[in-house]
């Protein structure tokens, strides 16, 4: 993947140099089933992480303002610290708890900064943009579709990687659930993925768990069915398998990981590649939450800071003017 990209970073079309910023905001008003329709004519899929990332930088800066003037509860501050590792799922939560809407422009924009710096590595050539630039002719006058719409869309060519779940890595993912989300949020997140999670688990969903977990065959099974419940924890103790019947929080996120359907979207291993140990979040924003609060921080207080100074100003000016209608009459 490449460097950021420079404000005055361009890209030939027609014989012409284009800025690609400036092309960028020109393909923000295509709509995501035209994305979809274009990616996928192209067999390109993007791993889910991605889709995360642009997420978050949307909303990072609304969550870091509203952190600072106080307006969340003691506990969703604890939840914050978490905000850098959040999953898909927590940031649109977030999103939705706080009334957030996710700009949908924005999104795109970044969305198709990274697929232009990285259309050779993708497979894109410069004519492909062009009949890209015809499209938006087409949409220009045309209402902006909104966040859920271009969400449905886009899960089409979006996949999540081998080891990972909710754009995180399962290691982060199963910290940061556990960490920052109530036992309803987990039902919540067990539901997107028709996943009905019980409160207790019976003696076969049990036994299915350990079978998973230890990828028993059918004979092995069988005789796990003649222990007691008792019995077979015992056993899925000694073999490291952290399960009981009575579901904990982590117990919970461990069954969807174990019960999800598998991705009807390829892993595509190009995308992979190009995309490989790069930190998606840096490159287009170059900046941790804990960064971010702190610079709207500042930004706030020197707003403060000018307003009352212009208070103060204005004092001093209406001083000033009775002194001098006193000094007139």
């Amino acid at each position: 993947m490449k460097n950021k990209l420079k404000k005055d970073d361009t890209i030939e079309l027609n014989n012409k140099k284009v800025r690609i910023d400036k092309l960028v905001e020109t393909f923000v008003v295509i709509p995501a089933h035209e994305i979809v329709k274009y990616l996928k004519n192209k067999e390109i899929y993007l791993p889910n992480y991605l889709h995360k990332a642009l997420i978050r930088k949307n909303i990072a800066p609304v969550i870091a303002n509203a952190e600072n003037d106080d307006k969340f509860s003691d506990e969703m501050k604890h939840r914050l610290k978490w905000f850098d590792s959040f999953t898909i799922f927590q940031l649109e939560k977030l999103a939705q708890s706080y009334g957030i809407d996710i700009d949908v422009a924005e999104y795109k924009r970044d969305f198709w900064t990274i697929i232009i710096q990285n259309r050779n590595e993708l497979g894109i050539n410069s004519l492909e943009f062009v009949k890209l630039q015809n499209l938006t002719m087409k949409y220009q006058r045309k209402e902006s579709e909104g966040y859920e719409t271009m969400k449905e869309s886009l899960n089409e060519i979006y996949f999540e990687p081998p080891g990972y779940f909710e754009g995180a890595l399962i290691s982060e993912a199963k910290e940061v659930l556990s960490h920052a989300m109530t036992l309803s949020d987990v039902r919540e997140l067990g539901k997107k993925y028709d996943v009905n999670i019980p409160r207790r688990i019976n003696k076969q969903q049990l036994i299915e768990i350990i079978a998973l977990k230890l990828d028993l065959n059918e004979s092995e099974q069988e005789r796990l069915q003649k222990k007691s419940i008792l019995d077979l924890e015992h056993y899925a103790k000694e073999h490291r398998v952290n399960v009981s019947i009575e579901l904990k929080k982590v117990d919970m996120i461990e069954y969807i990981l174990l019960k999800r359907q598998a991705q009807s979207v390829p892993v595509q291993e190009t995308a992979l590649k190009i995309f490989e140990g790069i930190n998606v979040e840096d490159y287009l924003y170059e900046a941790t939450f804990e960064d971010i609060a702190h610079k709207y921080n500042v930004e706030r207080k020197k707003k403060q800071r000018n307003i009352r100074n212009l208070v103060i100003s204005l004092i001093i000016l209406a001083v000033v003017i009775i002194i001098v209608m006193f000094d007139l009459i």
